[in-house]
């Protein structure tokens, strides 16, 4: 409900810009106008969130948008509709439509009355919105992948880290685009922190997403968790112990994946350099504040990244160095309607939430007014 609130508060901040220092008979004004019909494209992992985080800055913009969500994931999108239904929104300015993505996806991304396209999936799906909006040079907004490090040195709180680890890996069952995947550990303290990691993912509880004590709820669909578990399998084929779980549960109910740790995993390998969307947790080892720099960059993506350490240089230091649109010190996952998020590199373009994302769905116009009598140029007597 924040992200609502605050983006109804920028969308009375919205404003443009004037030049009256351009010489005595020029007056130049800069306006914002909203870009047009936004297509609004979200993913089935956080339905909901997702959905806040780019409907609201549209409509404080003055756009109209057509939403679509997930196929698997629309029910609270079409609660969502009936909401601001009720609360008085006209007609015709939200159209939520739902359907798989050949169908009503694509379609959304190469109409010529779309003006922007705002999607957040995979990164695979978004380099084919972009090609498609490219057709008609819509403007694009992307939040895709990720294979976020939290880099961690000797000197870190280790009992902050260690619960922060834990949450940044299994959240939301490992199904989240800022899911801290990679641990880069400081060589001196990777056996500690391994053997800790294990001890805290084995009190995790997996089953009932609907029973309140669970931690680590269901896979998406049955090819989804087959996904995670090829993974891991070949991974452990390639030469990474598996140091915590590395099997899908039969809890009787749904699909289900154990908390995994893979540790002695390279760089090279796939499981370090791709987004599995699981609870898998790879665990690579460094030795320089450069090698750990190096290995958080060295993938095509650049979502978020952690970094651990009680000397606030290194944390600095880190957080210039690693490509990232996020770089959390300290903590991991936190969040606020008020800072920008999204990715470099393959994780995306532009950025939403913070005070500019209203300005993203607009277009800047300029009058360039001229006072008094206009001097003659080409004209002769």
């Amino acid at each position: 409900m924040d992200i609502w609130r605050y983006a109804a508060a920028l969308g009375r901040d919205l404003h443009g810009e004037s030049y009256n220092t351009l010489g005595d008979g020029t007056l130049g004004v800069v306006l914002r106008e909203a870009i047009g019909v936004v297509s609004i494209i979200t993913p089935w992992n956080f339905p909901f969130l997702i959905v806040s985080q780019k409907l609201p800055f549209a409509l404080a913009a003055g756009c109209t948008a057509v939403v679509k969500p997930s196929e698997l994931t629309s029910g609270s999108t079409l609660l969502l509709g009936e909401i601001l239904m009720e609360a008085g929104i006209p007609s015709g300015v939200v159209n939520i439509i739902v359907g798989t993505g050949p169908e009503v996806g694509a379609p959304m991304t190469t109409h010529p009355y779309v003006d922007m396209v705002s999607f957040t999936g995979s990164t695979g799906v978004g380099r084919l919105t972009m090609a498609n909006a490219a057709q008609t040079l819509k403007k694009v907004s992307l939040e895709l992948g990720g294979k976020n490090p939290q880099i961690v040195f000797p000197d870190a709180n280790l009992d902050d880290f260690i619960d922060a680890a834990v949450f940044g890996a299994y959240f939301n069952a490992g199904e989240c685009c800022n899911a801290g995947s990679r641990l880069i550990v400081h060589r001196d303290i990777a056996d500690d922190v391994v053997a800790r990691v294990a001890a805290l993912s084995a009190r995790v509880k997996v089953g009932d997403p609907l029973d309140p004590n669970t931690k680590v709820g269901a896979i998406i669909t049955p090819e989804h968790l087959t996904k995670i578990n090829d993974y891991v399998r070949n991974a452990a084929s390639s030469g990474a112990d598996i140091s915590h779980g590395g099997e899908p549960l039969n809890l009787g109910m749904g699909q289900f994946m154990s908390p995994t740790i893979l540790s002695a995993v390279k760089p090279e390998m796939a499981v370090a350099r791709e987004e599995v969307f699981g609870p898998v947790l790879s665990v690579l080892t460094f030795e320089t504040l450069d090698d750990a720099v190096r290995i958080a960059n060295s993938i095509d993506y650049g979502l978020s990244a952690g970094v651990w350490s009680r000397d606030f240089d290194t944390c600095l230091t880190v957080g210039r160095k690693v490509r990232a649109g996020t770089i959390w010190m300290n903590t991991f996952m936190d969040g606020a309607s008020e800072l920008p998020f999204g990715g470099y590199k393959q994780s995306g373009l532009g950025r939403e939430l913070g005070r500019h994302a209203v300005e993203d769905y607009t277009e800047t116009k300029t009058l360039n007014m001229h006072i008094g009598s206009r001097k003659v140029v080409w004209s002769t007597n």
